[in-house]
């Protein structure tokens, strides 16, 4: 399980769908309705696609590439140290204002010689923890960091689940 951090986005109304036997993007085409028919056309030509399937995606008005995939483990830490304190499996998710997302990240990265020396691994029975390395809080939240200033940048909030 994993938890993703990003930048609220918004649907802008096109779809893509994406081939990955042949590296091809189809689309965009404006609604749902329009790529239907595109998808029937290419399953017809490629069998892969025909064969496992090919699904179309709503184009967001915010790229994703500074998304960032933790484990839920360290997710519960991360969001310890910007001090959103999860309660339960249930808060590994929610939503903050950008510039307060911004700040809080800011103030970890301040203080995260403190809180970045790593957690060994550890095993009990057939349950195996792989530990954290020394180092992997300060680079996540700097991924963070550069998450946070661009949703201020746009206005929008961050969220994650």
């Amino acid at each position: 399980m994993s938890v993703t951090f990003a930048i609220e986005s918004n649907s802008t109304g096109a779809f893509t769908a994406h081939c990955y036997e042949s590296d091809l993007t189809l689309g965009p085409v404006v609604g749902y309705d329009a790529i239907v028919p595109v998808l029937v056309a290419h399953k017809a030509e490629c069998e892969e696609c025909a064969h496992y399937g090919i699904f179309s995606q709503a184009v967001q008005d915010v790229n994703d590439t500074l998304d960032v995939n933790v484990s839920n483990v360290n997710a519960r830490a991360i969001l310890g140290a910007i001090g959103f304190d999860p309660d339960g499996d249930s808060d590994l998710s929610g939503m903050a204002d950008g510039a307060e997302f911004l700040g809080a990240v800011l103030i970890a990265l301040a203080m995260v010689d403190l809180i970045d020396s790593g957690v060994p691994a550890t095993r009990e029975g057939n349950w195996i923890d792989c530990g954290r390395e020394a180092g992997y809080m300060a680079d996540r939240l700097d991924a963070l960091h550069a998450l946070g200033q661009e949703a201020v940048r746009l206005g929008r909030s961050v969220v994650w689940s």
